[in-house]
Protein backbone atom coordinates (compact mmCIF):
# COMPACT_ATOMS: atom_id res chain seq x y z
CA UNK A 1 0.00 0.00 0.00
CA UNK A 2 0.96 3.67 -0.70
CA UNK A 3 0.02 6.86 0.07
CA UNK A 4 -2.47 8.38 -2.26
CA UNK A 5 -2.50 11.35 -4.69
CA UNK A 6 -4.40 13.15 -1.59
CA UNK A 7 -3.90 13.13 2.44
CA UNK A 8 -6.50 14.56 4.90
CA UNK A 9 -5.91 16.12 7.78
CA UNK A 10 -8.34 17.47 10.22
CA UNK A 11 -6.94 21.08 12.01
CA UNK A 12 -9.05 22.07 14.86
CA UNK A 13 -12.35 20.15 13.36
CA UNK A 14 -11.61 21.00 10.14
CA UNK A 15 -10.48 18.55 7.19
CA UNK A 16 -8.12 19.94 5.19
CA UNK A 17 -6.97 18.02 1.94
CA UNK A 18 -3.73 18.14 0.52
CA UNK A 19 -2.68 17.35 -2.98
CA UNK A 20 0.85 15.21 -3.46
CA UNK A 21 2.66 17.44 -5.42
CA UNK A 22 6.14 15.99 -4.85
CA UNK A 23 6.96 12.25 -4.97
CA UNK A 24 10.50 10.63 -5.53
CA UNK A 25 11.85 6.68 -4.28
CA UNK A 26 11.59 7.74 -0.11
CA UNK A 27 8.86 10.11 0.07
CA UNK A 28 6.50 12.47 -1.26
CA UNK A 29 5.03 15.76 -0.13
CA UNK A 30 1.74 17.57 -0.10
CA UNK A 31 0.11 21.16 -0.38
CA UNK A 32 -2.93 22.86 0.41
CA UNK A 33 -2.62 26.36 0.12
CA UNK A 34 -5.62 28.86 1.40
CA UNK A 35 -5.66 32.64 1.03
CA UNK A 36 -4.62 33.43 4.37
CA UNK A 37 -2.07 29.96 5.29
CA UNK A 38 -0.85 26.66 3.83
CA UNK A 39 -0.71 23.32 5.62
CA UNK A 40 1.98 20.96 4.15
CA UNK A 41 3.12 17.58 4.56
CA UNK A 42 6.19 15.41 3.90
CA UNK A 43 6.39 11.64 4.16
CA UNK A 44 10.32 10.26 4.04
CA UNK A 45 12.01 6.92 4.60
CA UNK A 46 15.90 6.73 4.73
CA UNK A 47 18.19 3.72 6.65
CA UNK A 48 20.75 4.82 8.57
CA UNK A 49 23.92 2.65 7.63
CA UNK A 50 25.74 0.08 9.95
CA UNK A 51 28.82 1.39 11.48
CA UNK A 52 31.11 -1.85 12.44
CA UNK A 53 33.87 0.47 14.18
CA UNK A 54 30.44 1.47 16.30
CA UNK A 55 28.92 -1.37 16.59
CA UNK A 56 25.70 -0.27 15.02
CA UNK A 57 22.88 -2.18 13.00
CA UNK A 58 21.52 -0.66 9.70
CA UNK A 59 18.40 1.07 10.94
CA UNK A 60 15.50 2.17 9.33
CA UNK A 61 14.08 5.69 9.81
CA UNK A 62 10.39 6.81 8.81
CA UNK A 63 9.42 10.30 9.12
CA UNK A 64 6.24 11.98 8.88
CA UNK A 65 6.26 15.72 9.16
CA UNK A 66 3.44 18.64 8.99
CA UNK A 67 3.99 22.18 8.75
CA UNK A 68 1.18 25.34 8.89
CA UNK A 69 2.66 28.74 7.53
CA UNK A 70 0.23 31.44 8.61
CA UNK A 71 1.31 34.20 6.15
CA UNK A 72 2.10 37.47 7.32
CA UNK A 73 0.02 40.57 6.80
CA UNK A 74 0.28 44.25 7.21
CA UNK A 75 0.00 43.61 11.25
CA UNK A 76 1.39 40.34 11.77
CA UNK A 77 4.57 38.57 11.19
CA UNK A 78 4.20 34.58 9.55
CA UNK A 79 3.68 32.23 11.55
CA UNK A 80 5.01 28.52 11.40
CA UNK A 81 4.37 25.49 13.20
CA UNK A 82 5.39 22.03 12.86
CA UNK A 83 4.76 18.88 14.59
CA UNK A 84 6.71 15.41 13.30
CA UNK A 85 7.24 12.01 14.27
CA UNK A 86 10.12 9.75 13.67
CA UNK A 87 9.73 6.44 13.65
CA UNK A 88 13.35 4.07 13.76
CA UNK A 89 13.74 0.29 14.17
CA UNK A 90 16.66 -2.16 13.44
CA UNK A 91 16.32 -3.02 9.47
CA UNK A 92 14.38 -6.48 8.71
CA UNK A 93 12.89 -5.34 12.22
CA UNK A 94 9.12 -7.37 13.10
CA UNK A 95 6.46 -4.75 11.94
CA UNK A 96 3.91 -5.83 13.76
CA UNK A 97 5.84 -5.16 17.23
CA UNK A 98 7.31 -1.86 15.71
CA UNK A 99 2.80 -1.45 14.75
CA UNK A 100 2.23 -1.52 18.50
CA UNK A 101 5.09 0.61 19.95
CA UNK A 102 3.95 3.10 17.30
CA UNK A 103 0.09 3.11 18.61
CA UNK A 104 0.37 2.98 21.94
CA UNK A 105 2.87 6.37 21.09
CA UNK A 106 0.35 7.78 19.48
CA UNK A 107 -2.19 6.83 21.50
CA UNK A 108 -0.79 8.65 25.02
CA UNK A 109 0.50 11.49 23.17
CA UNK A 110 -3.21 11.89 21.23
CA UNK A 111 -4.51 12.85 24.66
CA UNK A 112 -4.99 16.52 25.19
CA UNK A 113 -3.87 16.30 28.81
CA UNK A 114 -0.45 14.91 27.51
CA UNK A 115 -0.11 17.78 24.64
CA UNK A 116 -1.28 20.67 26.97
CA UNK A 117 1.56 19.65 29.53
CA UNK A 118 4.21 19.44 27.22
CA UNK A 119 3.64 22.55 25.52
CA UNK A 120 3.52 24.06 28.88
CA UNK A 121 7.10 22.90 29.64
CA UNK A 122 5.95 20.26 32.06
CA UNK A 123 8.39 17.34 32.55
Amino acid sequence: MSFGSTITVTVNAVAKVLNRINQDSYGSEYLLRESLQEFRVKIRHSQVKANVTLGTVARDRHNFELTQTVFSTVTDKEIIRKTYSVYECPYNDNLTTMGYLTAAFLAYSASGTVQADLLTWQN
